[in-house]
């Protein structure tokens, strides 16, 4: 076998095997899919009070960490989801 043949068969195996698995996580990613519409839908939480024990920087640094938390970034964008 050629080199080139061998690089087809390599190929068409892997794209094979990756749409096997993809097959096998079909249900999954639609629960998935479905979970993430109705997070999107239920409205935003509403805003915490602030803590007098935490400084300005302390505060912004759990608000970060709790929009991470959130699957938000600082746009209020779901990382990895389209716009």
């Amino acid at each position: 076998m050629d080199v080139s043949a061998y690089m087809v068969h390599a190929a068409t195996r892997q794209m094979a095997e990756s749409d096997a698995i993809e097959e096998q996580f079909v249900e999954v990613d639609a629960l998935i899919a479905q979970a993430e519409r109705a997070a999107d839908a239920l409205p935003p939480e509403p805003a915490p009070e602030p803590a007098v024990e935490l400084t300005e920087q302390e505060r912004r640094e759990v608000e970060e960490a709790l929009r991470l938390v959130q699957g938000r970034d600082r746009q209020g964008r779901r990382p990895g989801h389209a716009a």
